[in-house]
């Protein structure tokens, strides 16, 4: 897998430590890990080391560390000064120093650094055993690391960056390994910018193992190797150094040199054209194999090897020697980095069984079969140099809530699939029990979630020589916002009283249905389906004010419903009025505004007269004031609780009666052959009579809230009183009572809440009858149950000529 891929994501953080006085050292031994963080408030040296107190120094723990415990230094974290290692642990318990720096880019980072103080190494393990260094990213001035006189050493995964470089001022090793050292092993460390040798083998060491490196990009050697006979040096990657990549000097006999890459390249340095990939020199060629190696020189001209003083320029020169069987010279075709191309020579090329040869790579993974490369290792199949390649099967996933218009528990995902080397398959699984998507290649994905909460989507890629690839990217949906409703209107027509109302209501969810109730009466306006709008118009039969109602509907059920009052001119219902006005039966008109309509024909809409008298807000009042045959038009104001009654001789009477707020109830109440003024007060539910000497009568009758009516219900030929009772819910009807001479009375149901009531004799039966108008449509209905024919149903439209 790409070393860039997997460091890219290093942070560098933790370092070395100055050494302290601490507490002698009991409780510790009885934990196997002991924490070091230098930005934990609570750190303290002269701690136990707990996570709860960690030590603020690496050197604070490695004082009083012991076998079997591990030092766990804290990521994102930075140390300066030198460990100086002096405890050792056990054969099977060794002591741990673990950082977290990400060679393989699955932890977090950690840098360890000598640099910046008067230390001169990073680590030094002088006269220790069993001790492991791991995971940490080391500077100092000179040596990195320096492991002296000590046993059962391992350093491993560690990045040793350029500051130990001759630019910076180092005149030696990057890691070091000197004195009567025995069985150290150096792998899979990052050692960058070797100024004189990434890893130096001294004198005396014995039993040293250099495995799966990657050192490169040095002015001096990558591995040097000097009177160390025994020393195994495998899979290494060592390439683009100025100096010698690989040397065997002095007395370093009865060395394994296999399965290693050796590159030069041409522009690198103006010292990389004396310099030899693999140099062994004679008292190290005894006992020394050297085989499967990739030694690529700086062009066809140069030295590919220095065996024993004589210089060979290719593999097949070099196999004079009896070394490098199968040695080539393919160019390994660096891609991210140090990772090498599948290539016969390269891939599934090297001796598995050599010693020293680690169970995985340098990124820590296993050994992969490449099905398109034949395999020319002696037994099953190893890569050479530190990197195995692998199959590059990949796929990451990345998502986060994505709001799409009428979509909003939608999710966006991120899909990076790169295909396996076999055919496969990758498939992404939402989370939320719907069928998996089958994914192809690299690609955005939007998903609909089924309800608000938090999904694990799961991205697979398989191949068909086993590898499988996983990645999860979680992803909140939030609680979806309210189904919003809000509407505005504007009249259209106000001769018609023609209005426009326009939805202006939301919801995440697209919006499936209106429903407009325009307040007066008539069916609801619905508008759904494909063809649906939120604008709908509607004509009022009267103008006033309306209680609109709109509610919506979205696509997933959710309904709301606003209101808005509605104020619209045009024709107006006006107030009903029945009387004598020539002929044997009662008519019927409209009173609005101080305008009257007089209908002389109870079948349609045509007016037989329209004349003006009163004001707005005036009551029309019909009566005969003057001993006519016919009636004579007056108003009460309720106001000024006063009538204006109309003369024959043009004049007007004006007659203060009653109190604000009553209504009139005129009739022949003094038998006398004229009529007398009355009002009827709803809130007593009384009845006062003005008689004509200025005396006046009350009688309670009805409930609080009545109508006064007035006829002649049994055919008695003078007045009698009654109450109309309007319906208290539209599911009742209107409820007539009339009273009669004994002072009983009966009653008669007859149309809905919101009519108003008539009264008069529609079919000269001499007695009087009821009958009802309703404003919405304008409408009368006169009942004439006492005829015995059908009731009368026309409309009259007031105020038309």
């Amino acid at each position: 897998m790409p070393l860039s891929r997997r460091a890219g994501l290093a942070v560098a953080i933790a370092g070395s430590a100055v050494a302290t006085t601490v507490l002698p050292f009991t409780a510790q031994a009885e934990r196997t890990v002991l924490h070091v963080d230098n930005r934990a408030t609570t750190c303290s040296d002269k701690g136990t080391g707990t996570q709860a107190q960690p030590f603020c120094t690496i050197q604070a723990a490695a004082d009083v560390v012991e076998p079997g415990q591990t030092v766990d230094i804290a990521p994102d974290r930075s140390y300066t000064g030198q460990v100086t290692v002096k405890r050792s642990g056990q054969p099977g318990k060794p002591i741990v120093f673990r950082g977290s720096f990400p060679i393989d880019a699955r932890t977090p980072s950690v840098l360890a650094s000598g640099q910046g103080s008067t230390a001169v190494h990073a680590f030094v393990l002088d006269g220790v055993h069993d001790v492991t260094v791991s995971s940490l990213r080391l500077y100092a001035p000179q040596e990195a690391v320096l492991v002296k006189d000590s046993t059962r050493i391992v350093l491993d995964r560690t990045h040793v960056n350029d500051a130990t470089s001759a630019a910076n001022g180092g005149t030696t090793a990057n890691i070091r390994v000197t004195g009567s050292s025995s069985d150290v092993t150096v792998s899979r460390n990052r050692v960058y910018a070797p100024p004189v040798a990434g890893v130096a083998i001294d004198a005396g060491v014995t039993g040293a193992v250099v495995t799966t490196n990657i050192i490169a990009d040095g002015t001096g050697r990558g591995v040097l190797v000097t009177d160390a006979p025994g020393t195994v040096v495998v899979s290494n990657t060592i390439a683009r150094n100025c100096g010698n990549d690989l040397e065997l000097a002095g007395n370093s006999a009865a060395a394994v040199v296999e399965n290693n890459v050796l590159f030069k390249q041409a522009d690198r340095c103006s010292t990389a054209s004396t310099a030899v990939p693999l140099v062994v020199s004679a008292d190290s060629v005894q006992g020394t194999k050297a085989d499967y190696n990739t030694v690529v020189p700086l062009s066809q001209a140069s030295t590919s090897y220095s065996w024993g003083g004589t210089a060979y320029a290719t593999p097949q020169a070099f196999r004079a020697t009896g070394q490098g069987a199968h040695d080539n010279a393919v160019g390994p075709g660096f891609v991210d980095d140090y990772n090498t191309v599948a290539a016969e020579g390269l891939t599934d090329a090297a001796d598995p069984d050599v010693p020293g040869m680690p169970a995985t790579d340098f990124f820590g993974e296993a050994p992969t079969d490449h099905p398109n490369v034949a395999n020319t290792a002696p037994t099953g199949y190893r890569d050479r140099g530190a990197i195995e390649v692998q199959d590059p099967l990949l796929v990451s996933l990345w998502g986060f809530p994505f709001d799409l218009i009428g979509h909003p528990l939608n999710a966006r995902f991120k899909v990076d699939y790169v295909r396996s080397w076999t055919p496969g398959t990758a498939t992404l699984d939402f989370g939320d029990g719907s069928a998996p998507l089958t994914i192809e290649s690299d690609q955005i994905v939007d998903h609909d979630y089924p309800a608000v909460g938090t999904y694990t989507a799961t991205l697979t890629g398989t191949s068909l020589t086993g590898p499988s690839r996983t990645s999860t990217a979680q992803v909140t949906i939030a609680p979806v916002l309210e189904l919003r409703t809000q509407f505005s209107w504007k009249l259209d027509d106000r001769s018609r009283a023609r209005i426009t109302v326009n939805a202006e209501s939301t919801s995440p969810w697209p919006i499936a249905r209106y429903v407009v109730d325009f307040g007066d009466g008539t069916a609801p306006t619905v508008s759904e389906g494909p063809s649906r709008t939120a604008s709908v118009s509607h004509e009022y039969g009267v103008g006033g004010t309306y209680t609109v109602t709109e509610t919506v509907t979205d696509d997933h059920g959710r309904t709301a419903s606003s209101t808005l009052p509605v104020e619209v001119s045009g024709p107006q219902a006006g107030v009903p009025f029945t009387g004598y006005f020539g002929g044997p039966t009662s008519h019927n008109g409209l009173f609005d505004n101080g305008v009257w309509t007089l209908s002389y024909n109870k079948s349609d809409s045509r007016p037989g007269y329209i004349w003006g008298f009163g004001n707005p807000g005036d009551i029309p009042v019909v009566g005969n004031w003057d001993y006519t045959c016919q009636c004579q038009h007056a108003i009460y104001r309720p106001s000024t609780a006063a009538f204006d009654l109309s003369r024959t001789d043009g004049s007007i009477s004006h007659v203060p009666f009653g109190n604000p707020g009553d209504l009139p109830a005129v009739g022949s109440w003094d038998r006398n052959g004229h009529d007398q003024v009355a009002v009827y007060r709803p809130s007593t539910a009384t009845l006062w009579i003005r008689h004509d000497d200025g005396s006046y009568t009350p009688l309670h009758f009805g409930n609080p809230g009545d109508v006064p009516i007035v006829g002649d219900w049994d055919g008695v030929h003078h007045s009698q009183f009654g109450v109309f009772r309007p319906a208290a819910n539209p599911w009742e009807p209107n409820l007539f009572i009339f009273r009669h001479d004994d002072g009983s009375y009966s009653t008669v149901t007859y149309g809905m809440q919101g009519d108003l009531p008539v009264v008069g004799d529609w079919s000269g039966t001499g007695r009087t009858s009821y009958g009802i108008f309703r404003p919405g449509n304008h409408q009368f209905t006169l009942n004439n149950a006492y005829a015995g024919r059908p009731d009368n149903v026309y409309t009259i439209y007031n105020n038309i000529g």
